[in-house]
Formats: C-alpha cells, sequence, structure tokens
C-alpha cells in the first residue's frame, strides 16, 4: 500500500499513465473512425514528412560516401595488381627482346660458319676486356681445350676482331686490331694495293686504324673496303678491316696512307670466332 502511494506521488508515473490513455484513446477512434483518422494522418505526415525525407536523404549521403569509400579502396587494389601484371609483362618483353637478339646474333654467327668452309672456326663467347687496356683487349671463353693457341685470328660476323696474345685453358685474350701494337698485312679491295693496318696511332683518332705503306701511285678513295691481304700467316686472304674514310700523303712524300674506320663495332661485341685454321688463303 505504501509503494503505491509512493508511486502515485512520482511524475513520471502520470506521464506513462497518460501516454497509454492517448495511445488508446487513438487506436479506439481510428479503429471505428476511419475518416477521423486519415484526418489526423494527413496533418502529421504534412509536418514530419520534410524531417523524414531530410533524415532519410542525409543517411542515403553518408550510404553513398560509404559505397565510394568502398569502391576507392576496390579500385586501388585492382590498380595495384595490375600494377604488378603490367611489371610482370615488362619483365617478360626485356627477356623476350634479349632471346630475340642474342637468337639473331648466333643465326648470323651459324650464317658465317657455313659460309666460311675453308676455316675450322671456334665460336667463343666475350666474358671480359683487360682492366689495363680496356678498349684494347678482350677476353673469350676457349683457350687450349678447345685448340686455341697464341696468333690465331678471330673474327665477328662483321668483319676482323683481332687476334690471340695469350691463352690459358679455358680462356684466351684477343688484341685488337684497333690497338696501337697491332699490324695486319692488307689490301684495298678495288685496287689492289698492299699496305699495313696499325691500330690507332697518329693522326688516326682513338677506335679508328691508320693504313701505311701505300704506294703513291695508288688510286684509293674514300669508301674503298680494305680486307685482310693474307700476308703473315695469321688471318688469311679476304677477311673484311674497314672502309677508307680520309687519304694522304706521308710527311716524306714518298708513300700514301690511309684512315680506315673499323667494321666491327669493338664496344658491342659478345661472341666471335676463333680461326683455328684454313685451308685456302685465296678467298676474298
Amino acid at each position: 500500500m505504501i509503494f503505491l502511494l509512493g508511486l502515485f506521488k512520482k511524475r513520471q508515473f502520470w506521464y506513462i499513465v497518460l501516454v497509454i490513455f492517448l495511445i488508446t484513446l487513438t487506436y479506439r477512434l481510428t479503429y471505428t473512425n476511419e475518416q477521423l483518422f486519415n484526418r489526423i494522418e494527413r496533418p502529421i505526415l504534412a509536418v514530419f514528412s520534410p524531417i523524414s525525407d531530410f533524415f532519410s536523404s542525409v543517411v542515403n549521403y553518408f550510404a553513398g560516401k560509404v559505397t565510394s569509400i568502398k569502391d576507392i579502396f576496390y579500385l586501388k587494389s585492382q590498380n595495384e595488381i595490375l600494377k604488378k601484371k603490367v611489371d610482370e609483362l615488362s619483365s617478360y618483353q626485356k627477356i623476350y627482346y634479349e632471346l630475340k637478339t642474342e637468337n639473331e646474333k648466333l643465326r648470323r654467327m651459324l650464317d658465317l660458319k657455313e659460309r666460311s668452309y675453308d676455316y675450322n672456326l671456334e665460336a667463343a663467347e666475350v666474358i671480359g676486356r683487360d682492366p689495363s687496356n680496356w678498349f684494347n683487349i678482350l677476353i673469350i671463353d676457349k683457350g687450349t681445350n678447345s685448340g686455341v693457341s697464341k696468333n690465331m685470328a678471330v673474327i665477328s660476323e662483321d668483319g676482323l676482331v683481332g687476334y690471340t696474345v695469350d691463352v690459358g685453358n679455358n680462356w684466351a685474350k684477343v688484341l685488337l686490331i684497333i690497338d696501337n701494337r697491332s699490324s695486319i698485312s692488307a689490301m684495298i679491295q678495288r685496287t689492289r694495293d698492299n699496305g699495313v693496318i696499325k691500330g690507332s696511332v697518329a693522326p688516326a683518332p682513338p677506335g679508328y686504324l691508320k693504313m701505311v705503306y701505300l704506294p703513291m701511285d695508288a688510286s684509293v678513295v674514300n669508301g674503298d673496303v680494305v680486307i685482310s691481304s693474307g700476308l703473315g700467316g695469321i688471318v688469311p686472304k679476304g677477311i673484311i678491316i674497314g672502309k677508307v674514310e680520309e687519304v694522304k700523303k706521308e710527311s716524306d712524300n714518298l708513300m700514301k696512307f690511309a684512315i680506315v674506320k673499323p667494321a666491327v663495332d669493338f664496344n658491342k661485341l659478345e661472341y666471335v670466332f676463333v680461326i683455328k685454321n684454313f685451308s685456302y688463303t685465296g678467298r676474298e
């Protein structure tokens, strides 16, 4: 009894009773009178509809933002996947290009070997250059175990490279024809004038050759092809050495000399052939 008296004195209790009464009254009235419900519904909807629409638009806005954020993270992950695929394809492309380039070089070498029927050729790969003389000596991966010995001519598909000067079991050093210590018997292919090809000695610029001991009456002109003459027994006759770029008289006016551009690009050599022996020195 005391509990009920205390409950009646509390304001919250009467608020609850009032709400229950209003709900019951509204239900009874709208249940028995549909028109009355419609009259009550319209003003309520008119008041609360804009508020409802506002909150609905706010909810939809943030829901859209959440979706957009999800899309951003998804697109970012897809972009990372695509980047990895592009990197993989780029790597495969580089490998393909390298294999294609190497295959073309090997095909040219094979073609040279098939055409050089009178030479006994040993294919070799350039594995280094002598650090003491970077541009003038290269090292190949073939030596005495492959039948390579000192003073053997070395060629590429473009022309004469040089000759071996030091040989080990599985390696050999090749002195390039552009070295100033190199000396090769040569001739002008068109006129048959003989001379000697020396390395980069004055006035030949670095990387060029000087052909000396040309007769004064030699009709050598720019663009003439220089080949090996076969004299000396190291380099067989007819190997292309380069082309004449300039012809001048020696200071004593007794001989001519020519500046020759080598046929071989020595900075890009990867594979060469060592001529181990040759049976016919008359070819050109």
